[in-house]
């Protein structure tokens, strides 16, 4: 059995077209993420799941094993618990690892927190997530009329005394196969709901490329340095 970290990508991005092909500096967004996987020694397989000739040469180039997503998978409308099942069924994996290519920033260090919560936690946590806390008022309304973490008529509350708001910044992903899949067949889901750890991480590890705005803010950053410098 084994720890297999997987990388989708899709042609059919909509907010930045051809988002995986993406240049950070000399390096695709793809790239970047399958050499970070590569780099951090810790996988017995990595792949990458795609739609496209251009992200197959990337993975046969980066020595990562290729699958093409299924028809359904591969558009906008594909769920993220589908993709995952097709994860688990084209590999042989005892764990499975999303790692994102909107998140350049993801550190291998983290990956490694990842990877240990479920090799090493005797059964404690089945899945894990990276996150983003914020101590601020929080609302579901751009009115501030719902509020999440305070109350209308109190007054103004100090940030460091309110309860965290925990964010799931989506770079990394995981879960015990087993579990995952158990909970599928009976519930049709198993992303969120077992036994969960959240893996909290920086402002720049939280950087999430959805735009083009995005893409051009993290070269921004990265005038001066290498990508490599940061991961």
């Amino acid at each position: 059995m084994k720890n297999v970290a997987f990388v989708p990508v899709r042609s059919g991005s909509t907010r930045l077209q051809l988002k995986a092909l993406s240049k950070v500096q000399n390096e695709t967004l793809l790239s970047i993420a399958l050499k970070k996987a590569i780099k951090s020694n810790l996988f017995d397989e990595v792949v990458c799941f795609g739609d496209k000739k251009e992200f197959k040469d990337i993975a046969i180039k980066n020595g990562v094993q290729y699958f093409d997503r299924t028809p359904l998978n591969a558009t906008s409308s594909a769920k993220s618990d589908e993709v995952v099942l097709e994860a688990i069924e084209k590999t042989d994996s005892k764990n499975i690892f999303w790692i994102n290519i909107t998140h350049p920033f993801t550190k291998i260090s983290t990956l490694q927190k990842a990877f240990h919560i479920l090799n090493s936690n005797n059964g404690k946590f089945d899945s894990v997530f990276t996150s983003h806390s914020w101590s601020a008022h929080a609302s579901f309304s751009e009115t501030l009329d719902q509020p999440l973490n305070y109350k209308l008529d109190n007054s103004f509350s100090q940030t460091q005394f309110m309860k965290k708001i925990v964010l799931l910044t989506y770079g990394i992903m995981a879960w015990e196969t087993k579990s995952f899949l158990s909970r599928y067949e009976i519930l049709g889901a198993g992303m969120l709901n077992g036994k969960p750890q959240t893996i909290n991480v920086s402002r720049l590890e939280s950087i999430w490329i959805k735009y083009q705005d995005d893409l051009d803010m993290v070269n921004k950053i990265l005038s001066n340095k290498s990508i490599w410098d940061f991961v």
